[in-house]
């Protein structure tokens, strides 16, 4: 296979990384914040910029200690810089990204000592499906992934050079990574450095150096929490137990109780199309027995397997959470690309994204109820031809699946902007809503949602808003730690009297309710006069 010159892959590399930096961030108004957790990261963020209040995280009124601070710190900034908008909820995401993309070059680089290899590495890890949800929607993934990629590069660092700076470095990193997302930031760390002991064996590392990178690591994890259990000790029970045990052990607490297979049937989705080329890469290798073979093997391994069972073995599962296995997999998939026999793997490339594209033609004549647009059908017809005509051009095939990977990429950006832009609504969004509210002067008014915690209104209105309780699991909230009985503003109990009372009391002046479905009819019976009222989907909006 010819190799490309090291200045034309890393020009390759940057070009393809800002353009899809670029595309991520054109379109970030257009694809929306949509109703999941990640408008509650934007929601506490937009609420923490508010308040002032940096070190006691808001959700809706109410505070909300779930997840450590680090994401809203970075998300409230970004407000402050650009304003309150999903441009700006997205911006340090597209940063991370890029980050992490150059990081996996580096470790590439450092581990094989091959150009080729570093450069697919991060080609690959840049084009994942899974990696580009990751920097798409607002959670803590993005970022836990990016300090545990700048964690296990200055390790590999200290490891080579023996310079203390590195070490300190990693412990910084892996700090940030605790501050973001709790112990979760160790297990890649480790699993890297037991997998790489033949290569970088234990050495004295000295008392000293152990003490400082610890004291670095302990003061940047620990003191967001230790400032809060300072306040109240009932914290350190409520991160310990609520929030460490309860994920990993009786995940049914946060809805999140999985099986253990539960990713299993996820990795060939959201590897693709790469991980067509790994399998028949693995079986075809030009050196089986060589020194890059033996490494790819314990990457596999350790980097990839090792944690993949692990993190089955939690209760607690949601896709993201195997972020970080992408990782591993870039790196041994960049081996094959380049010692690999390249020529099948080429021909397999191009049947799957073609087969990915025209199901992205297909997906509008399938599902009720959605909107399309000319544009979802131009993009991946486009790309479709567009990699087609590829194999007719005198292109080396090394640059052809640069180019094919990178039109993939792209098209799945352009698309899923264009299709969640489109149907908002149809994918639990409330634009439409909020657009409403203010073209048609509400949003002054008291504004209640009904039985329904929607934090992407709040955010989408730049406004605090009512959640009026009547029974809905993701209406309870966590009071404990509530100063005062401010709260009870944004949070009514419609089971009690007090609360119907409350409601009554809004209802009967100019307000807005919103509720999903259908109104109960005790409802009804407290809006006296006459209601508009408007449908969006599922939702529909009341107003006098």
């Amino acid at each position: 296979m010819s190799v490309l010159s090291a200045k034309s892959q890393n020009n390759r590399l940057l070009y393809l990384v800002l353009a899809l930096a670029f595309l991520m961030l054109a379109t970030a108004n257009v694809w929306g914040v949509i109703e999941t957790s990640e408008a509650r990261y934007a929601e506490v963020g937009r609420e923490m910029l508010r308040s002032g209040d940096w070190l006691h995280p808001q959700l809706m009124g109410i505070y909300h200690y779930h997840k450590p601070p680090l994401t809203y710190w970075l998300t409230a900034a970004s407000y402050s810089v650009f304003g309150i908008n999903p441009f700006a909820a997205r911006f340090f995401l597209t940063v991370a990204f890029c980050i992490q993309v150059l990081v996996i070059y580096k470790i590439a680089m450092r581990l094989f000592k091959n150009e080729q290899t570093a450069y697919y590495a991060a080609l690959v890890y840049a084009t994942l499906p899974i990696v580009l949800i990751s920097v798409r929607g607002l959670t803590t993934d993005a970022y836990l992934a990016t300090f545990i990629l700048l964690a296990v590069y200055w390790w590999i660092q200290f490891r080579e050079t023996g310079r203390a700076m590195f070490l300190y470095a990693m412990a910084a990193a892996v700090g940030l990574g605790f501050l973001t997302k709790g112990p979760v930031v160790l297990v890649i760390p480790i699993f890297a450095i037991l997998g790489l002991r033949r290569w970088y064996p234990p050495a004295p590392v000295g008392a000293i150096r152990v003490a400082v990178a610890l004291s670095i690591f302990l003061l940047i994890s620990f003191s967001w929490f230790v400032f809060l259990t300072a306040e109240n000790p009932l914290f350190a029970d409520y991160f310990f137990f609520r929030h460490l045990v309860d994920r990993v052990a009786h995940a049914e607490v946060f809805s999140r109780a999985k099986p253990w297979y539960y990713y299993l049937p996820m990795i060939p989705v959201i590897y693709l199309p790469w991980i067509g080329m790994v399998l028949p890469g693995g079986r075809e290798e030009s050196a089986p027995r060589s020194e890059g073979r033996r490494l790819t093997r314990r990457l596999a391994v350790w980097w990839f397997l090792g944690p993949l069972i692990l993190f089955s073995m939690f209760t607690s599962k949601l896709v993201l959470y195997i972020l970080p296995l992408s990782i591993g997999f870039s790196l041994v998939a960049a081996y094959f690309l380049t010692f690999g026999k390249f020529r099948p793997l080429y021909w397999v490339f191009f049947p799957i994204i073609g087969i990915i594209y025209i199901a992205l033609i297909a997906v509008p004549f399938f599902p009720p109820g959605f909107n399309y647009n000319a544009i979802l059908f131009a993009l991946p017809a486009v790309a479709l031809v567009a990699s087609a005509a590829m194999l007719f051009l005198k292109m080396k095939k090394e640059s052809v699946v640069t180019a094919w990977s990178f039109l993939f990429a792209a098209t799945l950006i352009g698309y899923a902007s264009v299709f969640f832009g489109l149907n908002s609504v149809q994918v639990n969004g409330v634009t439409p809503i909020a657009s409403f509210i203010k073209e048609n002067g509400l949003r002054g008014r008291e504004i209640l949602v009904y039985n329904e915690l929607l934090p992407s209104l709040s955010f989408e209105l730049d406004k605090d808003i009512v959640s009026v309780y009547a029974g809905s699991n993701s209406l309870k909230r966590e009071t404990l730690f509530q100063k005062d009985e401010g709260w009870k503003n944004y949070w009514v109990d419609e089971t009690v009297e007090e609360g119907r009372l409350k409601v009554r009391q809004a209802l009967s002046e100019r307000s807005v309710l919103i509720v999903k479905n259908k109104l109960p009819e005790e409802v009804q019976a407290m809006m006296p006069g006459k209601w508009n009222e408007k449908k969006f989907g599922k939702w529909v909006v009341y107003y006098n």
